[in-house]
């Protein structure tokens, strides 16, 4: 009799799940996708917050995975696993998680199990279902035996029951997020791959939501409204030019996710949504930075580029920032090392810079030792790296200037030539007449005749114990100033017209 009224009530729920086979998620795409790395190490997770697709990149087999519980991924005989609930699954190619949005109550199988047509092990198996894969809930019932069984309807509209201890009841929400293990929530969807040896965590979510990740990290959520549409539009037609992943990180844009939006910073994105900044019908890759020091630079100059005329230099004097002018002590150690020389026998008498930008950038430093000289240069990059502090961090950019103590003795030399004298730093390696004919230096101490008697190369007190650097500005200072377009905005200028200011010549267009 029992049976007999659970068979009843099994057919009157089934006939009530499939009245209607219309589900009511929508699964995110994004017409202007961003994909950008969260997260990269050898074992990593994701903590979502509702119930997301799980895609198998290499079969293209579509699973569920679950909220509010761990999913942790490596690699595995060069293969990505994931693992969640006791359930593993393989993927030479990755994984990808699609963010789902509405309100259903979905049930993930945690275990292969079969769908039967009642709520008990007698009844006749619809459909085998595999670890990972879900259908809708519609109903749940405990049955005689004190068992918990799920009335469920699958994506085909297949109706059948499944017992409880092979599954989880998890919800989509409308607002779906993932969780990195630093804690950090972001939008979207995610894609989960081989770097390496590491299995590297890319979020993939629409263009305008990465924004309001990334412009309160670039500028202070509390800076004026105008400063950060400019911030805004820049960054957006930054990340437009841009191909493939992007970094998280000060090599793209800072990018801290859900976690890190505000209100203003996220009004400014939605004012200026679509809009970027062209050049003849291009897009500008808009590069911006802290603090220009008062005048921004010629990008031909700095990066060793053809210049092109979006950024040309520029004043920039209204700027107001912490970081206009620096000075930073660099021990005479560092430079050694940093030129090859060895701080515990050699002695640092001297360092040259070679400043020609328009400005003053420094485009080559060279290090006069007692054990002869070298020359390094390069882009603005390289200059900020040639002088490392005690913590061996880089200068904040490569207009500066240096002063130190030079040890006495140490005499400056000429070279007399067939057109005239040149001055030179060291005598290593120069050839000299002697009596017994002709001889190279080896080394820089040597004793020179001079009227006055014999003067020596040689420095009679230690070489120079450290390199005072005097500085300006903060970043590579191409392009726009976020310290100065600060300053604009509290002066009254409009988010265009900072824009038009620091790339010059250029429209505020929709994409």
């Amino acid at each position: 009799m029992l049976k007999k009224g659970l068979t009843v009530l099994s057919i009157a729920l089934l006939t009530l799940a499939t009245s209607n086979t219309a589900f009511a998620y929508t699964q995110e795409s994004y017409s202007k996708q961003v994909r950008v790395e969260v997260h990269n190490a050898s074992s990593t997770s994701l903590n979502l917050n509702g119930i997301y697709k799980l895609e198998n990149l290499t079969t293209n087999e579509m699973f569920y995975a679950l909220p509010n519980t761990p999913i942790t991924f490596s690699q595995v005989n060069g293969e990505v696993s994931i693992y969640q609930v006791g359930s593993a699954m393989y993927s030479a190619n990755g994984f990808a998680l699609h963010a789902l949005s509405g309100n259903e109550k979905m049930v993930v199988f945690t275990a292969d199990v079969e769908g039967r047509k009642g709520a008990t092990a007698d009844y006749e198996v619809v459909k085998a279902y595999k670890s990972f894969q879900g259908a809708y809930l519609v109903n749940e019932f405990t049955n005689a035996n004190g068992e918990l069984w799920y009335s469920i309807r699958d994506d085909q509209g297949v109706s059948s029951w499944i017992p409880s201890i092979n599954a989880t009841v998890g919800s989509v929400v409308n607002q779906p997020l993932g969780k990195t293990p630093n804690g950090t929530q972001y939008r979207g969807s995610f894609n989960v791959v081989k770097s390496g040896a590491n299995v590297q965590i890319a979020n993939r979510l629409d263009l305008e939501n990465y924004l309001k990740g990334v412009i309160p990290n670039e500028s202070p959520a509390l800076w004026h409204i105008e400063a950060l549409k400019a911030q805004s539009v820049a960054a957006r037609s930054y990340s437009l030019t841009k191909t493939g992943i992007l970094s998280s990180t000060t090599k793209d844009q800072m990018y801290k996710g859900y976690t890190s939006e505000h209100k203003n910073t996220n009004a400014a994105v939605e004012a200026t949504n679509g809009l970027v900044i062209k050049s003849g019908g291009n897009l500008v890759q808009a590069y911006f930075y802290s603090t220009s020091g008062g005048r921004t630079a010629n990008i031909g100059e700095v990066w060793n580029s053809t210049q092109v005329p979006q950024f040309v230099s520029v004043d920039d004097s209204i700027e107001k920032s912490p970081h206009s002018s620096w000075s930073v002590s660099i021990p005479a150690s560092n430079i050694l090392t940093k030129f090859g020389f060895n701080p515990s026998t050699d002695q640092l008498l001297d360092v040259k810079l070679a400043k020609t930008g328009s400005n003053g950038e420094v485009s080559a430093v060279t290090a006069v030792t007692s054990a002869g000289e070298k020359t390094i240069e390069g882009n603005e990059t390289v200059m900020r790296n040639v002088f490392l502090d005690a913590k061996n961090a880089s200068l904040k950019s490569n207009w500066f200037d240096i002063s130190f103590t030079k040890p006495t003795g140490v005499t400056d030399i000429a070279v007399q030539g067939a057109n005239g004298s040149t001055a030179v730093t060291s005598l290593n390696g120069m050839s000299v007449q002697t009596a017994t004919g002709t001889e190279t230096i080896s080394s820089g101490s040597v004793g020179v005749q001079t009227n006055e008697g014999i003067v020596s190369t040689t420095a009679t007190t230690p070489g120079i114990q450290s390199v005072t650097v005097n500085g300006k500005g903060y970043g590579h200072r191409i392009g726009m100033s976020q310290y100065g377009a600060k300053a604009r905005a509290e002066a009254g200028w409009t988010y265009d017209r900072i824009l038009k200011h620091y790339y010059q010549g250029v429209t505020i267009e929709k994409y």
